[in-house]
């Protein structure tokens, strides 16, 4: 059976705080998925054999020729794109070749449509032509409740839109070897920005440690705030205590949460309404055992269940962070309990090879409802009326009523 195809759009192709994207492209098994983007990074450690680049031309325009005429040659069931800044380029492809668009939101790209942050010039694109977005996606992917509220609330009907968790490769994540007696091990991973809440978890690792508990932390990344990190280091007295790994391959990630006792997330809305939504380190870490401690933050509920998987504490309180840490680092056996409470949810409910079986389901649901009749080129109502009279896969379909 010959796989349909799909255009897969992304702005760049691929920082590495995207990978999630091309492990989805990579479990693809009914649909053959063909990136389109302005720009090719890292080719030779994010490898995929169909990646077609605009160039800079095509990044300020969003005009290609060259895509025009792949696009036009047939063969294609849709277009999905990634985070609503790339559906900007990838609208008038949709429009001009009569083909559903699939968007998948991800978290920065919903709240910068209405935060002051959209008028910074490198935004500009996004909000002047962000509306025609949500006007035009066929279906809109929400990678959190939280999302798919706050889309709906941006005038997207609910029948076109639908919570989609992103998965993770749970054969790389797996739980190494632990000792008990040795020193705990707390890592924080992610890129040095705002929303990250980084320092608070630096504040409360000391906060922690000044009240008797053991460990070492460990801080995997890169950005903007590590002057701000090293010194939050420096003020807390824990220059011997804390290690800058830099910014590592995933490879190295996995290594380092097989080992991790404790993963700290202390994520947090910034002032201009960035946020996380399903934060794939903690799902990473989850799957190797390592005990997430997060907040109640964006779609970091969903992911961690308080208690049982992990703890979760409010945004920004270094208080209450510190002493979830304190407990969670005198008691190994608490460690563990829900360290494998946390792999056993991650393989239910987070296998990157079943989430992507959902998402090809959501491309059948897709095209069958505007294939016949053909919807007029920028029809969004009629798609999403089609859609919704569909029959697509139950996890997938709105926002779930349990957790």
């Amino acid at each position: 059976m010959t796989a349909r195809r799909v255009a897969v759009f992304s702005t760049r192709f691929l920082p590495y705080s995207e990978t999630f994207v091309l492990d989805e492209l990579r479990a693809h098994r009914r649909y053959q998925a063909d990136v389109f983007c302005a720009r090719r990074l890292h080719r030779d450690r994010f490898d995929h054999p169909n990646v077609f680049e605009g160039g800079r031309l095509y990044e300020f325009t969003r005009w290609s020729p060259a895509f025009d005429a792949r696009l036009g040659a047939g063969g294609y069931a849709l277009i999905h794109a990634h985070f609503g800044t790339g559906a900007v380029y990838a609208v008038p492809f949709a429009r001009r070749h009569n083909l559903p668009l699939v968007v998948t939101f991800h978290g920065f790209d919903v709240p910068l449509l209405g935060s002051g942050e959209r008028l910074y010039p490198k935004y500009w694109p996004y909000a002047l032509l962000g509306p025609s977005v949500l006007r035009h996606l066929t279906l809109g992917l929400c990678a959190s409740i939280e999302l798919f509220e706050m889309v709906r609330e941006l005038g997207v009907p609910a029948a076109r839109l639908r919570v989609h968790r992103i998965g993770i490769d749970v054969d790389r994540f797996t739980p190494g070897a632990r000792d008990d007696g040795a020193e705990p091990s707390v890592v924080m991973v992610g890129r040095f920005v705002p929303k990250k809440g980084l320092v608070y978890g630096v504040r409360a690792f000391a906060e922690a440690r000044r009240a008797g508990a053991p460990g070492r932390l460990t801080i995997a990344g890169d950005g903007p705030l590590r002057p701000q990190l090293e010194a939050a280091v420096r003020d807390e007295g824990l220059t011997g205590a804390v290690t800058f790994a830099g910014a590592l391959p995933h490879d190295a990630v996995a290594a380092l949460l097989a080992r991790a006792d404790v993963l700290l997330a202390p994520s947090c809305t910034t002032a201009d309404g960035d946020r996380e939504s399903g934060t794939i380190v903690v799902k990473e870490a989850s799957a190797a055992g390592a005990v997430p401690l997060g907040t109640w933050h964006g779609g970091l509920p969903e992911i961690v269940e308080d208690g049982r998987t992990g703890y979760l504490v409010p945004e920004r309180d270094v208080g209450a962070l510190a002493a979830r840490l304190r407990e969670l680092l005198g008691d190994p056996a608490l460690r563990r309990r829900l360290g494998a409470a946390a792999r056993a949810k991650m393989l239910a409910e987070y296998d990157n090879r079943e989430r992507v079986a959902a998402l090809e389901e959501a491309y059948d649901a897709v095209v069958r409802a505007t294939s016949a009749p053909r919807a007029p080129a920028g029809a969004a109502h009629r798609r999403g009326a089609a859609l919704a009279r569909s029959r697509p896969p139950a996890e997938t379909t709105g926002p779930p009523t349990g957790r």
